[in-house]
């Protein structure tokens, strides 16, 4: 009888609560790395990662997140380094999202990502949405007298998208940026025209890039001025040829200093991936030159 009266409360307490989900998901690596002319140095790491998300009969949904990172990873396709080492929990502030009718409001107690630039913060409210086709997101600070902000409006009409992001937290001056990009869809060809405007450039940032695929190859180049006085179009370039067929992925890309990067990926089923990566030519001295190879396991 006691069991039957436990089970019965149990019941009526979850009467009307949503249905939430728990997921849990996360990445490892091992890898093996040397940084300009230093010796291999061996490394592990962990990404551990729990979702929850909930749907309320009143039509809102929520949804939040925490991580556990443990040891240090090469980051070996992007800043071709090995990443800071991590020392477990970082979620002081967790971000928890609210959707209703379309809208998305996230509130991030250590602030998002800025909308023009990832590598800084701005705002701890973050609104989005769509209105009369444009896809939009402001994020603003609304503690005390910080009033950092950034916005990001989007438009698709055919092949053409256009986006403006602007931030008023723009470097280590917090000065006013605002980007625009337009990007032109022709088959498999694509045309990409960027205005960057930063008040700590001596002058705006153009970049005019096209990329192209042919069968397994991705071809895409981009010109780009560099933002001081005078500067022309072509002064910064990146030239890239992407490989991809089966398993196995290969990116080669070389720039206006003669720095060439390469990196291979093999995919060994099962969520398992081989990589390997290199750096050579950031500096004369080879103090720039990096090297990697190892496997990152998804579970």
């Amino acid at each position: 009888m006691k069991k039957v009266l436990l089970t019965t409360t149990a019941l009526v307490m979850t009467a009307g609560v949503a249905a939430a989900e728990v997921s849990f998901s996360g990445t490892s690596q091992v890898s093996v790395s040397a940084t300009g002319n230093g010796d291999n140095e061996l490394n592990s790491h962990i990404d551990f990662n729990v979702a929850v998300s909930g749907t309320y009969d009143n039509g809102m949904t929520m949804a939040t997140s925490f991580g556990y990172d443990a040891g240090q990873q090469a980051d070996y396709n992007d800043d071709f380094a090995l990443d800071a080492d991590e020392t477990g929990f970082g979620t002081g502030h967790p971000a928890i999202s609210i959707g209703y009718a379309g809208y998305t409001i996230v509130v991030d107690g250590d602030e998002h990502d800025d909308l023009y630039d990832d590598g800084n913060t701005t705002g701890n409210l973050k609104v989005s949405g769509a209105v009369g086709g444009i896809d939009f997101t402001v994020a603003t600070n609304i503690d005390g007298n910080d009033s950092e902000s950034a916005y990001s409006l989007g438009y698709t009409t055919g092949d053409i998208t256009a986006t403006v992001t602007g931030t008023d937290n723009h470097g280590d001056n917090s000065v006013d940026a605002t980007k625009i990009v337009v990007s032109y869809g022709m088959g498999d060809t694509t045309f990409t025209l960027t205005s960057d405007d930063a008040d700590d450039n001596a002058d705006t940032i153009t970049k005019i890039g096209v990329s192209t695929k042919i069968d397994a190859l991705t071809f895409t180049y981009v010109a780009a001025s560099n933002g001081t006085s005078g500067s022309d179009v072509g002064d910064d370039w990146d030239a890239t040829v992407k490989y991809s067929a089966g398993a196995l992925g290969a990116s080669y890309t070389l720039d206006e200093d003669d720095r060439g990067r390469l990196v291979v990926d093999y995919d060994l089923g099962g969520g398992a991936t081989a990589f390997a990566t290199m750096q050579a030519g950031a500096a004369s001295d080879g103090s720039g030159d990096y090297s990697a190879m190892g496997i990152n396991f998804k579970f």
